[in-house]
């Protein structure tokens, strides 16, 4: 849209096969035509006119004085880099739900612990053993 031309209602016309969109007013005037990019390209194309607005409405909110204390720089918290990460599909998943029982190293390990020597108790512990004896004269 044309500077000033804001919240007005418009169509946009585009022929099949042509590289050209017309902007036209509800009354069927054209008051922009614009170039369109290839299909794919990724690209923005702007108008001469709307580039030196642009760059009168940044110049004109542009100011030396310091910038606003409440507004600083801050690293995101860890909630905020978890929740990116849920976003982007590259959370790290839950722990639990990693855990993989593998068989063949349980036997091992029980393995080894059934050849390791008993371990020693420190704790002292009495016994009492009795004994008969008989004897014969």
């Amino acid at each position: 849209m044309p500077p000033g031309l804001g919240r007005t209602q418009v169509s946009v016309r585009h022929r099949l096969g042509a590289d050209l969109i017309h902007i036209a007013t509800p009354d069927g005037a054209v008051i922009a035509a614009h170039r369109r990019a290839p299909d794919g390209a990724g690209q923005i194309l702007r108008d001469t006119g709307h580039v030196i607005a642009l760059e009168r409405a940044v110049l004109t909110a542009f100011t030396d004085q310091a910038p606003c204390r409440h507004k600083t720089r801050r690293p995101p918290s860890a909630a905020a880099l978890a929740e990116a990460d849920r976003l982007r599909g590259t959370a790290v998943p839950d722990p639990a739900a990693r855990v993989v029982i593998d068989r063949s190293t349980y036997a091992a390990t029980a393995a080894q612990l059934s050849r390791a020597p008993a371990p020693t108790s420190t704790s002292t512990s009495t016994s009492t053993s009795t004994s008969t004896s008989t004897s014969k004269e």
